[in-house]
């Protein structure tokens, strides 16, 4: 897939920032204290100023500028903080002043600027006797000619006494560019990718001896989310230079930009040239040509399914892998028959008005996957997808390449609507070896790889031939599955398009684990599920408990109601045997997809993949609105009349046994890969 280069040459100057253009503020109360503070005098090397007339150029104060210093109290163990303030304008060592007539003591003190971002976080001390601050860099900044927006940049200082001269170190790094061609003063917005956390929550502190600022703590985020891009808003000039502030950060893989207009046309821009952003540093990223047309080189995007309901875009994209160009139109042939077999199945038929889905035909320059065990020479495919032969639970993609594409391409995540992690992901693989894998992050984006396997050939699935004896507990062992048993439930017979019901919309949209068990694989004791806690909950659909189930409130307490509404519900219960383990995890019924990829979800899934709905797409669940639209027919079940004579049972039930005796049965699809990163 050809890109456009971006015209640019990359120069590293080291900076000390400044906020410049501050506008003059009244002068403050009368002072209390007055400290001189100035930036750290760090190697020539590193200085420069952001109106750039010179290449080594003191860092100055502007009037107006304010930080807050805190420390510990000696003497009654809390935090406490004061503002300090200058009228000076335009020198490298100002004056600030106080008007708190509260007098700090402690330790040690930490200084930040801009006074109205940092904050203490409680507990953390380090061990360069100081405790770490939170300090949020905003995802989307202003844009100005020549520097950056008021109060963007970051800098702190430390001392051992209130009173002490202060030398600030800047915190962040900072991408300079300017812009050149005839669509410049089109641009409303200018998008950084990064391909790596550079902007959100962070921690910053002090290590070794200077200032550190990273992601390593887990914050709760909801007012700066962490991302891998900032957008920089407003107009901009030919020729004019502009800045955006960043978290230090090494991008070994080159970056990506992309420039926006209030039409919403948007042109991309890579480079494969890997870069530092170092602390305290400009990235100057020269010249970037742009040209006078918004065409752009992109793979081909088609909005097969176009949502008409909700309040937010609810995405799903499906990514071509393996399929050369000359093999695009089978991709999307390919494509549109397995969304077509998403969407022929409940609940995801009766709410198909709430998605969109993308099909993107991206070209390989070669086709199938890769082979991990050296069988064939590795495949170059678009996004990097493989596994062993006769293994499949080793299968993997490069998840970098596709978050970069969903970002350059999906068309909510490259405006800002949405981020990649709100687009579940579908890889369909031009291979024919059996498998199928679902990977789920917990901070909500998933991908599913799903290959055309067997070239569309049946394949069926058995129901587990063992199963406890007791559904509370293992005290009395396993037992057969009989053939009675496996009657009543139905034997499947299905294709590749179940294994994307089962990896797509089981675990990758629907976040739901496995229900299938093995005599081998045996938890020994209960015991709470991880995926419950995610910051996108996962695995609801099993209980790693008897006693608190989670369908304990919704099903379990009204059983007697529901199945008055519909018989069918009376498969509702607690059944032993889940997530590959014979014991200790319960699920809510006795079979559906998540365990033999049948075109069937449990009452609970449906219930649980229909929250997940209204939620993406910015509306409110409503049982009373589920049960109205709700549909309980599991067509793999044989329908055997209840009129029917003893023979007349015995001969179609025989049929079905037949029916699956004629393809291969397979073993179970591998569970899920749970990734434990909130990032990329």
């Amino acid at each position: 897939m050809n890109r456009t280069r971006l015209c640019l040459w990359l120069s590293l100057v080291a900076v000390a920032c400044s906020k410049v253009g501050a506008d003059p503020v009244a002068p403050p109360a009368p002072p209390v204290y007055t400290i001189q503070a100035g930036f750290a005098d760090e190697a020539p090397e590193t200085r420069s100023r952001l109106d750039f007339e010179e290449t080594q150029a003191r860092v100055l104060w502007t009037r107006g500028d304010a930080f807050k210093m805190l420390a510990y109290s000696l003497e009654d163990g809390k935090l406490h903080g004061k503002t300090y303030t200058t009228q000076d304008d335009g020198v490298t060592q100002a004056t600030f002043t106080s008007s708190s007539s509260s007098v700090l003591s402690g330790r040690y003190f930490v200084c930040g600027y801009p006074s109205s971002v940092f904050t203490k976080a409680g507990g953390h001390d380090t061990a360069d006797d100081s405790f770490i601050m939170i300090t949020p860099v905003p995802t989307r900044q202003q844009a100005v000619p020549g520097g950056l927006a008021e109060g963007l940049n970051r800098a702190v200082a430390w001392s051992d006494k209130p009173d002490a001269d202060l030398k600030f170190h800047n915190m962040l790094s900072i991408v300079r560019f300017r812009l050149d061609g005839g669509i410049v003063p089109d641009v409303t917005s200018v998008v950084f990718d990064a391909g790596t956390t550079v902007a959100g929550k962070a921690s910053s502190y002090r290590a070794n001896g200077m200032p550190t600022i990273d992601f390593s703590h887990n914050w709760t985020a909801e007012d700066y989310p962490r991302s891998s891009t900032i957008a920089l808003d407003g107009s901009f000039d030919a020729g004019t230079d502009y800045c955006l502030a960043l978290v230090p950060a090494t991008l070994p893989a080159g970056f990506n930009m992309y420039f926006c207009n209030a039409q919403g046309d948007t042109l991309y821009k890579h480079s494969s040239k890997p870069m530092t952003l170092g602390r305290s540093r400009i990235v100057d990223l020269g010249t970037i040509c742009l040209g006078d047309s918004w065409k752009s080189e992109k793979p081909d995007v088609i909005e097969y399914v176009h949502q008409t309901k909700g309040k937010r875009k609810n995405v799903v994209a499906v990514l071509a892998d393996g399929f050369t160009a000359a093999e695009q139109d089978k991709f999307e042939l390919l494509a549109k028959s397995g969304v077509d077999y998403l969407f022929s199945v409940e609940p995801y038929k009766s709410y198909k008005e709430y998605f969109t889905v993308y099909l993107f035909r991206v070209p390989s320059n070669e086709s199938g996957a890769g082979v991990l065990n050296g069988d064939v020479p590795v495949v170059d495919n678009a996004f990097g997808s493989r596994w062993s032969t006769g293994a499949y639970s080793d299968m993997t993609a490069d998840d970098d390449k596709i978050v970069a594409f969903l970002k350059t391409h999906c068309p909510e995540v490259v405006s800002g609507e949405l981020t990649y992690q709100d687009v579940p992901t579908l890889l369909l693989i031009n291979d024919f070896r059996y498998g199928g894998i679902c990977h789920i992050y917990r901070s909500g984006w998933t991908y599913a790889q799903v290959p055309y396997q067997y070239e569309g050939g049946s394949i069926s699935w058995s129901f587990p031939k063992y199963q406890a004896v007791n559904e509370r507990n293992d005290s009395e062992g396993s037992r057969l599955t009989t053939d009675a048993e496996r009657d009543e439930m139905g034997r499947h017979v299905g294709n590749w398009r179940n294994t994307l019901l089962h990896e797509f919309g089981g675990h990758g949209y629907g976040r739901l684990t496995d229900e299938y068990w093995s005599e081998t694989t045996k938890y020994t004791e209960p015991g709470a599920l991880p995926g419950h806690s995610y910051t996108v909950p996962y695995a609801l659909n099993v209980s790693g408990y008897y006693d608190s189930v989670p369908w304990q409130s919704d099903l379990l307490d009204h059983l007697d109601e529901w199945t008055d509404l519909n018989p069918d519900y009376g498969r509702i219960g607690i059944w032993h045997g889940a997530q590959t383990s014979l014991y200790y995890r319960w699920r809510s019924e006795k079979t559906s997809c998540m365990i033999d990829n049948r075109p069937y979800f449990s009452t609970w899934q449906r219930i649980l993949i229909v929250r997940r709905i209204m939620e993406k797409a910015g509306e409110t669940f409503d049982m009373d609105d589920f049960i109205a639209k709700d549909v309980t027919v599991d067509p793999i079940r044989p329908v055997v009349p209840a009129t029917a004579s003893a023979e007349e049972r015995s001969r179609i039930l025989l049929k079905t046994r037949s029916q699956a005796l004629l393809v291969p049965e397979m073993p179970m699809l591998p569970p899920p890969v749970e990734h434990l990163e909130e990032d990329f």
